[in-house]
């Protein structure tokens, strides 16, 4: 595009301002304007290119577009209680084996539905947990991570997260990986993004390159991708991971059940069935946690177990390798199914090692969003939290 005096100038790598839209009636940009004071708007322009932004149903508006029921609801900011296993800035340790750093507050564009809107999508710093006094809960600057990290040599998996981790520069990005690679315990580095899905572009050849040299190293790069809706499998999307599963790259997805985005079995099995056509392994299905102003997102236990149940006989046993799980603050709490009048669980990984593997049930005669473990018999044994 030329600007004012007739030079060539790069097209904008982000859209801020719904007004930039079209498609969006006056009413419905005016309707925003509340939203927006709290939450901001965010999207690539690769993205937007693929919402029928005329259409108030279609699945992906409704992954990016503010909503007024944002602004609604008696749900928590940290419905996983990630305070409690924040343990120095920008690092939390809630299972023995695996750290995450948070990097970054920022994304490619901005998922309604985050779990970390507290700091990703929040205009101010209100709702932000801390540890103590000492800032934000992202940092650029891993160092009190990595002492962590070294101290724990049980951890031998990090995951890096945010926010989005591939929204760094190469440069600052590789830093963190080189020092990863300096702790001989640390084996597995895993990379939670949403850019294969949101702006394909940003997995740069800079990027593979970082990439290649975690591996000459011994170690594994993990890319946990969250591909939510199949029309995210577009080419350049599928043509990026392949690049990524060439290099040696293990690429995994993980999706919450979201209602109105892919609630619905055909949908779902060309979710499941697209990832793993394209070498993507399916991980994690996620009960969407009831997060601040996520309610018109939230399908219960039931309906998703009766969902599984339609959308199974269309997938083969690759796309069901995945486990329907809810990240609950004990825990990832697997949903094993319904039996009579009861809903089944278990631990598929606890927070407190007395909860491992532990079975519980809960009445099925009322919709369930979120589990409700009984109290342990024991005091959590939690990593520790004596440098915080």
């Amino acid at each position: 595009m030329d600007d004012n005096d007739g030079r060539r100038t790069a097209p904008a790598r982000v859209i801020r301002d719904p007004e930039q839209i079209a498609g969006l009636s006056r009413a419905e940009l005016a309707a925003l304007q509340p939203v927006l004071a709290e939450f901001e708007f965010r999207v690539s322009p690769y993205y937007a290119s693929l919402v029928d932004w005329g259409d108030p149903a279609d699945p992906l508006r409704r992954l990016v577009l503010p909503d007024a029921g944002e602004l609604g609801g008696d749900f928590s900011y940290d419905a996983s209680d990630e305070a409690a296993n924040t343990h120095v800035p920008g690092l939390q340790h809630k299972y023995p084996r695996t750290a995450l750093l948070l990097l970054t507050g920022v994304c490619a564009a901005y998922c309604r539905f985050c779990f970390r809107k507290r700091f990703t999508l929040a205009a101010d710093d209100t709702h932000h947990i801390s540890a103590g006094d000492d800032g934000p809960e992202t940092r650029l600057d891993v160092s009190a991570g990595i002492d962590y990290i070294r101290r724990h040599q049980e951890i031998d998996n990090v995951l890096l997260t945010g926010g989005d981790p591939l929204m760094l520069s190469p440069a600052r990005l590789n830093r963190v990986l080189e020092a990863l690679c300096d702790v001989p315990h640390v084996r597995t580095v895993r990379i939670g993004t949403k850019v294969p899905a949101f702006d394909p572009d940003r997995l740069t050849t800079e990027l593979f390159a970082s990439f290649d040299a975690v591996r000459r190293t011994g170690r594994r790069v993990v890319v946990v991708a969250h591909f939510n809706h199949s029309r995210e499998l577009t080419p350049p999307a599928l043509d990026r991971t392949e690049r990524l599963l060439d290099r040696g790259v293990s690429v995994i997805n993980q999706t919450p059940v979201l209602r109105g985005v892919n609630d619905d079995p055909a949908e779902l099995a060309r979710l499941l069935n697209g990832v793993t056509a394209a070498g993507i392994a399916p991980y994690y299905l996620f009960q969407c946690r009831p997060v601040h102003g996520d309610e018109s997102f939230q399908v219960s236990v039931q309906d998703t177990l009766r969902l599984l149940e339609r959308t199974r006989p269309s997938l083969n046993g690759l796309a069901r390798r995945f486990r329907y799980v809810a990240s609950h603050a004990r825990g990832k709490i697997e949903v094993l199914g319904q039996y009579g009048d009861e809903l089944l669980f278990r631990f598929h990984e606890a927070r407190d090692p007395a909860d491992d593997g532990r079975v519980f049930t809960m009445p099925a005669a009322e919709p369930v969003l979120w589990p409700r473990p009984p109290v342990s018999d024991g005091p959590a044994a939690s990593p520790d939290r004596s440098t915080r």
